[in-house]
């Protein structure tokens, strides 16, 4: 008899590196700790294979975490060990936000060993702290906390800066697209028929010349802004205008489309 299976079929799924890549880029320049996303991950993980499956060796087997990681996520006890390093950032913070109260113009110098940021940092730093004052700079810098001016940092202004995206915009929008698209992928893997499916396409080239990608993405905005506005009026057309915000809340469900232009430098 012939052998109609191949091994490989049967190996552990594994997702391609270029699923990480351009996340941890997003997560790392928007200053999300790596530590509470592996840990925020393992516990939804766990405990959504185990709403499926109700038996902890099911979930062992399907999540690939240690009996360890399962047991304690299953007993509601958090993985996640204390942060000496997220204690200092709030420590520090709460210094140079003294600081920059004493200023006339909230601009803190930089060195100096009193009343400066590094002086902040070396009063608030725990005795095993192995994170450098400038490091520690670099990344409020990056993550958009404080602003730098010569020798001087101040912190950035809260107020919204009209046409540009701040940290906290991207973050809601990451989650908001990762949820809706991981939805859609989740409904179009479960259905029987392409009837069913809900609209999931890309099209794409990897020939267009550098002079002319600038051009080409003016165009696929232009042309996304005119059909995203015959979306609107559909979708409005559709709406229940009668809806209380309870009738809305009791409802408990979105529906519509999302959509987004890139142009990426290909990643293994």
């Amino acid at each position: 008899m012939n052998n109609l299976f191949k091994l490989e079929n049967f190996t552990r799924r594994k997702l391609p590196t270029k699923f990480y890549s351009g996340l941890s880029a997003l997560l790392q320049e928007l200053g999300i700790d790596g530590n509470d996303v592996v840990d925020d991950f393992i516990i939804n993980y766990v405990n959504h294979a185990y709403k499926h499956t109700q038996t902890k060796s099911s979930v062992y087997l399907t999540t690939g975490f240690s009996r360890h990681v399962v047991k304690k996520c299953l007993e509601n006890q958090s993985t996640k060990k204390t942060d000496k390093r997220n204690a200092h950032y709030l420590l520090l913070l709460g210094e140079l936000k003294k600081l920059s109260n004493k200023y006339k113009d909230g601009l803190i110098p930089i060195h100096g060993k009193f009343g400066s940021y590094t002086s902040a940092f070396n009063q608030t730093k725990p005795s095993d702290n192995i994170i450098t004052a400038k490091s520690m700079l670099d990344n409020l810098l990056t993550i958009g906390v404080l602003n730098k001016l010569k020798d001087k940092v101040s912190f950035e202004t809260t107020l919204q800066k009209e046409g540009l995206f701040k940290p906290e915009s991207i973050i809601n929008l990451l989650v908001s697209l990762m949820y809706r698209l991981s939805k859609t992928l989740y409904h179009n893997l479960q259905v029987e028929s392409n009837e069913e499916t809900l609209f999931q396409m890309t099209y794409y080239s990897n020939s267009i010349k550098p002079s002319k990608r600038k051009e080409l993405t003016d165009g696929l905005r232009e042309l996304a802004r005119k059909h995203f506005y015959e979306y609107q009026a559909l979708i409005d057309s559709y709406e229940d205008t009668e809806l209380s915000n309870q009738g809305i809340e009791d409802l408990n469900n979105e529906i519509g489309i999302s959509s987004f232009i890139f142009n990426n430098k290909n990643e293994e």
